[in-house]
């Protein structure tokens, strides 16, 4: 039952890290752009397993979910979309790092 509560977290912390932010990027963002919880959602999973997979690709995995999601917008450019994405995908993938550790001391511990 712990390690059911543990992944749970784990998917609530990555996910919210992830759409928190974000939708801080899209408010900051000149015209304000909608970052949508399917787009969070894919980030987490990449960043996720590419780590576990690929060392470091998490972020790059990321990185490139999110340039491939802004391409379809027309206002899209290119170097500061990628500077962007791979600054939200290194936070949230230090945040997802930290909080794995400090759960599992907490539930599993």
């Amino acid at each position: 039952m712990e390690l059911i509560a543990f992944l749970l977290a784990i998917i609530c912390v990555s996910i919210g890290s992830f759409w928190l932010l974000g939708m801080l990027y899209g408010f900051i963002h000149r015209p304000a752009i909608y970052f949508p919880l399917s787009l969070a959602t894919k980030m987490a999973a990449s960043a996720v397993f590419g780590v576990w997979f690929f060392g470091v690709g998490g972020v790059v995995l990321a990185t490139l979910i999110f340039n491939a999601e802004m391409m379809k917008r027309e206002d899209y450019s290119r170097w500061p979309t990628i500077l962007a994405g791979g600054i939200i995908s290194i936070l949230c993938s230090v945040a997802i790092y930290f909080s794995v550790l400090g759960l599992a001391w907490g539930i599993l511990g």
